[in-house]
């Protein structure tokens, strides 16, 4: 296209906009000095919950977990369970070698068995000397002689004294006898416990999760693995960090709740257990790193746990606070020397109405005075209403569009009934528009 021709369209195209702008200055004065009203939307407080949370990105731990490494003092073992094994808190789960002590065993049940038959044998004795010293063993005897018709005295065969010496020396031989099979039964009390001790019992009621049969087993880093280790998989903790302010928020007993991207649908209910008076040490954080940062642990109170693992990176969101609240968009809350106020409607007209507000989130106010759920707020979002201002109102109609005229209740049924616009009607319309277009491109083409 020529330089001139371009010149020319430019031209009109400048003259056209300037015809529109005036157009619409002058249209725009027609509908002020005829009355035109702007229509606004009325929005009414709504109690929402207001409840405050804090996040915590953490991962799974076990709550219990028995973890068994191998003993080389006591020898060789063996294992009493398997991988997968339910086990009880008592369950034998390991038996080291008890060959030696069981012989100490017998030898110390034989000397007590021997200990006993003598104590039994001494006093057996104890009472036949007391028997003696009642019976004629005691007494004297008299020989008489047949023609004298004299009679001499026969000592007794044993005196008192004698048998109670005896007596005193049983008495001596059965005490030390008693002392020494006492002796002997805290040994054998102490070999039975040393013995008890080399069977190993579940501290807890879980699963066997590993067992390492020949022992001395090393990972990649070169940690010794350990015997053994049993789980109890049901129950899991939460640790994460929360920043110094959190920390003041976040309380024991507070209600979280948990979900995972890893497995899909899954949520999990918890509670707080512990809030650490230290800060931690390690650098892994994933919220406002300013200040410290202190542990917080969860333990999962509700919901299925047979798919989780330690290490599962998981996302706690701690209720702190339990709140309804009425709100308001906080665009509809105007202010000025004397406060925050919104205007209302009343009666067709805007009536200014003070309000007290606080903080409630990034897109709404709490209203703690001066509004209810019964009033009409205008959504006066370009501050063009004043005190006592005429309001037209918009409402939805049941299709969706906004309608002048209309406040809640007004629409009757079957007053907009479904039919009444013909497509043809649009169908015309962009034919129309069609056309305008053409004979625009052809006038281009003439210049």
């Amino acid at each position: 296209m020529k330089a001139w021709k371009k010149g020319i369209i430019a031209s009109l195209v400048v003259a056209s906009v300037a015809t529109f702008t005036v157009y619409g200055m002058t249209k725009g004065k027609d509908l002020a000095v005829s009355g035109y009203e702007e229509t606004f939307e009325l929005i009414s407080p709504m109690y929402e919950d207001l409840s405050t949370v804090v996040m915590v990105p953490g991962s799974l731990e076990l709550v219990n977990r028995q973890i068994v490494q191998p003993s080389a003092e006591q020898g060789s073992y063996q294992v009493l369970v398997e991988v997968g094994d339910e086990v009880e808190e008592g369950t034998p789960i390991l038996q080291y070698s008890t060959t030696e002590i069981d012989f100490e065993i017998q030898d110390l049940e034989l000397q007590i068995e021997q200990g006993q038959t003598t104590v039994r044998n001494l006093t057996a004795s104890e009472a036949e000397l007391t028997k003696r010293k009642n019976g004629p063993d005691v007494k004297p005897t008299y020989l008489e002689d047949e023609e004298t018709g004299d009679r001499t005295e026969i000592e007794p065969l044993v005196t008192i004294a004698e048998l109670d010496a005896e007596l005193a020396e049983l008495a001596d031989q059965k005490k030390a006898e008693s002392y020494a099979i006492s002796r002997l039964q805290n040994q054998l009390e102490t070999a039975k416990k040393q013995k008890g001790e080399l069977t190993l019992t579940s501290t807890i009621n879980g699963r066997v999760l590993s067992v390492n049969d020949q022992g001395g087993n090393t990972d990649d880093l070169g940690n010794s693995l350990p015997l053994m280790e049993i789980a109890d998989t049901t129950q899991f903790t939460i640790t994460g960090n929360v920043s110094e302010r959190q920390s003041l928020d976040v309380e024991l007993g507070h209600v979280a709740s948990i979900y995972s991207d890893t497995i899909e649908e899954g949520f999990w209910s918890g509670e707080v257990i512990d809030v650490s008076y230290f800060p931690t040490e390690g650098d892994d954080w994933y919220g406002d790193s300013s200040g410290s940062q202190y542990p917080v642990t969860i333990k999962i109170t509700e919901g299925e746990t047979e798919n989780l693992r330690p290490g599962y990176q998981v996302m706690a969101e701690i209720v702190t606070s339990e709140e309804m609240g009425l709100t308001l968009d906080m665009e509809l809350v105007q202010y000025d020397e004397m406060g925050s106020f919104v205007f209302v409607y009343e009666d067709g007209v805007a009536v200014r109405r003070e309000i007290e507000i606080d903080y409630a989130n990034d897109y709404s106010v709490k209203i703690l005075d001066g509004l209810t759920e019964e009033d009409f707020v205008i959504a006066d979002y370009m501050q063009m209403v004043t005190e006592g201002m005429s309001i037209t109102v918009s409402e939805f109609n049941e299709e969706g569009f906004y309608e002048e005229g209309f406040i809640e209740g007004e629409f009757e049924e079957g007053e907009f009934d479904e039919g009444e616009f013909d497509e043809n009607e649009f169908d015309d319309v962009e034919q129309e528009d069609e056309t305008e277009e053409l004979e625009e491109q052809e006038g281009d083409d003439e210049l």
